[in-house]
């Protein structure tokens, strides 16, 4: 399973455009994030770094930027060591993933 994982995320291509954390408890932010789509199981893979060691982290997820951009839904990922990671179930091929997100650091 880690292989496989390792081996879908190393695969990424396409990497995050947009980044927004608002609504968030004490200075944790996102630093940098990517995503990648599976399209046999229909996967959204998000994975990112914070400058928090742990907490919680609600992501909306939207395809495109500004007014004309399109909700696909939200996630929650939980930040432990810097890192972490959602996938989104089922999920369409975004054009241009853009998030919005909430941290709460633990």
């Amino acid at each position: 399973m880690r292989k496989t994982l390792s081996a879908a995320l190393a695969s990424c291509l396409a990497s995050g455009t947009a980044l927004a954390c608002d609504d968030h408890i004490g200075k944790c932010q996102i630093e940098e994030w990517r995503h990648d789509y599976t399209a046999v199981m229909q996967a959204l893979t998000i994975e990112g770094v914070a400058t928090c060691d742990t907490g919680v982290v609600r992501i909306r997820l939207y395809d495109g930027e500004g007014e004309t951009r399109k909700f696909l839904g939200v996630e929650t990922a939980f930040i432990e060591g810097h890192i972490f990671q959602t996938i989104k179930l089922p999920a369409a091929r975004p054009q241009a993933l853009s998030i919005k997100c909430s941290i709460q650091p633990r």
